[in-house]
């Protein structure tokens, strides 16, 4: 073959693709069939993000999220189309587009990816990351006929007295006398325990995995962690998400042993704060992966870190669910911020101001000004949304990472 018809030498990705993302689909794929068939036998449960799910898995129900569900929106680009059915219902726009895009795909299922989640026989709030879900799932609730249990967990300053952990365990005694009621299952505390085993054998291998990002080269980047994340939140409790983890940590201890990177050449390494924008994801990561920019470290995936700790099983979910960093004030999560900068020795960070989640981007103009007085490394705010990509500034997002990284390097 002469030099004239001879093919092009391929170009390598900025990025290295993980072998256990196949696994990853097939575990979540089942995971969404399994959503169907528990719908159909009457054991479903919508649960939010920081619900203490291992309590409805101990009475053998199986949990679906809407705000993963709202991951699964915003990558396929449906977002603005969901998000504007449940503005046509009268939804504000300044609602959290994950509530907005779940209110917007119960009402509009044929149009919705996978076409929603399957109908639930019980929604489960808990309010220690988020005010929103309480209003979101009564909204559910009338368009479902689904009852509605919340798990009230007021917000702390400090170490939490004892009658603020009394209070949390008597929601939750709450929740068990809810699912015995409406699911007619017995409690078992034997099962329960055993559940909160399986949770934190999960969790260990999951932490395993985001502390050897500490690493250099760092063998995660931020995109890899917030797709691998998706087991520890659906299927916490399970055996199949210690399956899934047992493989996904062999795969980065072998790159940590190899001096494999999850892109090709480390030269910025920085936290992320706050959710995603789901729909440009790939994008983001691995465009300023090609200038050598990785993420070794993020305040999201870690908050999936905690383990339930030993003692009389009620109080010890009631602690851990309690006393996760958002439900502490800001403080709580600058201090967690600048301990991930410390410990996994980073150049800088970048705040994600996502609109419709106050919850987690109050403050983020101080936090930015405290973490960088503490540290001594720059930061960066960048606007957007989560799931909305309208609120999204492309442009504005990749001139305010550009001035960042001329900081830094």
């Amino acid at each position: 073959m002469s030099p004239e018809t001879s093919p092009a030498p391929s170009k390598e990705k900025a990025y290295r693709k993980l072998y256990t993302s196949k696994l990853l689909r097939e575990t979540m794929t089942l995971h969404i069939l399994s959503t169907k068939t528990a719908s159909q036998e009457g054991r479903l449960v919508w649960v939010t993000s920081g619900f203490p799910v291992e309590i409805p898995v101990a009475f053998n129900t199986v949990a679906a999220y809407p705000e993963q569900y709202g991951a699964i929106v915003g990558s396929e680009k449906c977002g603005p189309l969901l998000c504007g059915f449940a503005e046509e219902l009268g939804f504000s726009q300044e609602l959290c587009s994950y509530a907005r895009s779940s209110i917007g795909s119960v009402q509009q299922p044929e149009q919705s990816p996978l076409t929603g989640l399957p109908k639930p026989q019980a929604l489960l709030a808990c309010n220690n990351i988020c005010g929103t879900v309480l209003p979101w799932y009564e909204a559910v609730s009338e368009m479902t006929g689904a009852p509605v249990y919340l798990v009230d967990t007021p917000p702390l300053e400090g170490e939490q007295p004892s009658h603020h952990l009394a209070y949390v365990k008597s929601n939750l005694n709450g929740l068990i006398e809810f699912m015995s009621q409406n699911f007619n299952h017995e409690y078992d505390e034997k099962q329960l325990i055993q559940v909160a085993k399986l949770s934190n054998d999960a969790v260990s291998l999951w932490t395993k995995a985001l502390e050897a990002c500490k690493n250099k080269p760092s063998p995660l980047n931020c995109a890899d962690r917030f797709l691998s994340m998706a087991p520890i939140v659906a299927l916490r409790g399970t055996q199949q998400a210690i399956n899934f983890y047992q493989a996904f940590f062999a795969e980065v201890e072998e790159r940590v042993k190899q001096g494999i990177g999850a892109i090709r050449e480390e030269r910025v390494r920085l936290l992320w704060d706050n959710i995603p924008p789901w729909f440009t994801i790939y994008n983001f990561f691995n465009t300023l992966a090609k200038q050598g920019v990785v993420f070794p470290a993020d305040s999201y995936t870690h908050a999936w870190s905690a383990a339930i700790p030993r003692g009389e099983i009620i109080e010890s979910i009631a602690k851990v669910y309690s006393n996760v960093y958002l439900n502490k004030g800001l403080s709580a999560k600058i201090d967690k911020m600048c301990s991930l900068i410390k410990d996994y020795d980073l150049d800088g960070f970048v705040l994600f101001s996502v609109r419709s989640c106050k919850r987690y981007s109050i403050g983020q103009m101080v936090t930015k000004e405290e973490i960088t007085r503490r540290t001594g490394v720059p930061g960066v705010i960048i606007e957007g949304d989560m799931v909305d990509s309208q609120q999204y500034n492309e442009a504005q997002a990749k001139t305010r990472m550009e001035a960042l990284i001329e900081m830094i390097v």
